[in-house]
């Protein structure tokens, strides 16, 4: 019955055995978690960049769906979504450090290292990518749907065993809401210490860059549109704003087609507003949306900000 599963288990078993993880000439951080998406790893990403500024941080991403995901490429604020996605393009628009895409990490980091200087990766996504070593290991657990059914991928939302948080040298439970789960976390990895990571709304953006308050969903009647792993929690992020709530929901990284672009539009004429999310942001331009900010933070984070910092220093 699980044979897929069981097949998928041993092609990770031989991915890693075959994989010879290069050393770059930068301290590495990797960030990523141990389910499909929805941990938060994009604004993880952005805060290690914040509190890291005064170094030269250069962020590798995959790029997935985008068109330089094979080839590899810088990534600016004025690049085209199609070519290399949408976290990428917001991570890019949202600092003022190198972001670059590509499949072969390792080729990335060189080029980072060599023609822009970098002494710091944050490697964004990385907790299942063995081609480049990494000096730091930081794992995102969703708190509120920590490990699904426990089962791997395709029959559960595993990327690996839970004997995989034995790897982590730092774990950060986001979205919290499972009680239980630093005791599950403790069964495989008794040592690495834990934080708690907090999002909010702060504010609602739409695409000429003006700034509105929360307070102005209240009482609206609001189509929310989302292109993410977990919708629902968008959603209702949006009801705890004190508005009305009816969702249309696209698959992760979603690049929306003129069609369904019309659909929405016809969509929202029964509405008051229609709100996405900021990963969504670069793919509904054109359109009177307003998109969802969300601010981040951690608990303890001077103890998480000395975890930052390199051994040898």
């Amino acid at each position: 019955m699980f044979f897929l599963e069981k097949l998928y288990k041993f092609g990770l078993f031989c991915h890693r055995r075959l994989s010879k993880p290069k050393k770059v000439p930068a301290f590495v951080i990797s960030i990523g978690n141990i389910t499909t998406g929805g941990c938060g790893k994009t604004q993880m990403a952005l805060k290690i960049a914040q509190i890291l500024k005064e170094r030269k941080v250069c962020i590798l991403s995959r790029g997935y769906k985008g068109r330089l995901e094979n080839k590899g490429g810088i990534v600016t604020p004025n690049s085209k979504v199609e070519d290399v996605g949408d976290e990428p393009l917001m991570l890019s628009k949202m600092t003022n450090i190198p972001v670059m895409v590509g499949k072969n990490r390792y080729k990335s980091a060189m080029f980072a290292i060599s023609n822009l200087g970098i002494d710091t990766i944050i490697l964004d996504d990385g907790f299942q990518h063995w081609g480049l070593f990494r000096n730091l290991d930081i794992l995102l657990i969703n708190g509120g749907n920590p490990f699904g059914n426990y089962r791997l991928l395709p029959y559960g939302i595993l990327r690996e065993p839970l004997t995989g948080i034995e790897r982590a040298d730092i774990i950060v439970i986001t979205k919290r809401k499972d009680l239980n789960v630093i005791e599950i976390i403790r069964r495989f990895n008794k040592t690495s210490p834990i934080f708690e990571a907090d999002y909010k709304p702060s504010a609602l953006l739409d695409n000429n860059g003006n700034t509105y308050p929360l307070s102005f969903l209240s009482g609206k009647r609001v189509l929310a549109i989302s292109g993410i792993q977990h919708p629902q929690q968008f959603e209702d992020d949006l009801k705890d704003l004190g508005c009305n709530v009816e969702g249309i929901r696209f698959p992760d990284h979603h690049f929306y087609s003129s069609s369904e672009i019309e659909k929405i539009k016809h969509k929202a004429k029964e509405f008051d507003l229609v709100v996405s999310t900021l990963k969504d942001k670069e793919k509904l331009k054109g359109g009177d949306y307003l998109f969802l900010n969300v601010s981040f933070s951690i608990s303890d984070e001077t103890s998480f900000i000395k975890l930052l910092t390199p051994k040898e220093q």
